[in-house]
């Protein structure tokens, strides 16, 4: 039988204060300029897309020069892959953030989408420019963009092989290959509410999210 604990409908929430898994990577913090910048670059993308976006404008609407554009992310294309680089390391510290303190690895998983999921939805431009970006084809994919697909995909990764130290799991899939669809359901769930404009909630998102989990998920060790 499948463990179904929803613990609380809230990503933040108490928790007993073990902290962050032992080893844990913790992404560094951006600069209050290039979060500006980016913050600037989302709300353009989200309207425009981000083919359409240029520096002069992400420039405009941060209230900097573009120099200053131009200094924290290079050319156009180095810009995008400035914003990708930035905005995954933000998406990073806010799914660490949600699970700090929480011991369960299914709760840690959840907390996570939810705060992915929350990010996306405040950030409705990222979830178009990563979509558009992480899923080039190889041959036309930056080595930049790929670093931080890996990156990610990698963390995602961890917490679904955490799993196994709390149930047991299925043999299949493998960790990296619901990490990939996991991945792509959460960027594609937060695409979809921002061009349909559906009502559908944060907490409903993350539910359709974790049935990949659940379905993974057999039992806990503790049943026997």
């Amino acid at each position: 039988m499948t463990a179904r604990t929803e613990n609380r409908p809230d990503a933040a929430g108490t928790a007993p204060a073990s902290g962050r898994r032992p080893g844990a990577r913790r992404p560094g913090r951006t600069s209050r300029t290039q979060l500006k910048l980016f913050e600037a670059a989302m709300v353009i993308m989200s309207e425009k897309g981000p083919t359409q976006t240029t520096v002069d404008e992400v420039a405009a609407a941060a209230g900097v020069s573009k120099g200053t554009v131009y200094y924290n992310f290079g050319s156009k294309k180095s810009m995008v892959e400035g914003l990708m680089r930035h905005g995954i390391q933000l998406v990073l510290e806010a799914i660490e953030d949600a699970q700090v303190g929480v011991e369960d690895p299914r709760e840690r998983l959840r907390r996570g989408i939810i705060a992915a999921l929350r990010f996306l939805e405040e950030h409705g431009g990222f979830a178009r420019l990563a979509i558009a970006e992480i899923w080039r084809p190889s041959g036309s994919l930056s080595e930049v963009i790929g670093d931080q697909r890996t990156l990610l995909l990698e963390r995602v990764t961890e917490l679904i092989t955490d799993l196994s130290r709390t149930y047991r799991v299925n043999e299949h899939p493998d960790p990296h290959t619901l990490a990939v669809g996991l991945f792509g359901t959460t960027f594609m769930l937060a695409m979809d509410r921002e061009l349909s404009r559906t009502r559908r909630t944060t907490q409903e998102a993350a539910r359709a999210a974790m049935t990949l989990v659940d379905g993974y998920i057999q039992s806990p060790l503790s049943e026997s």
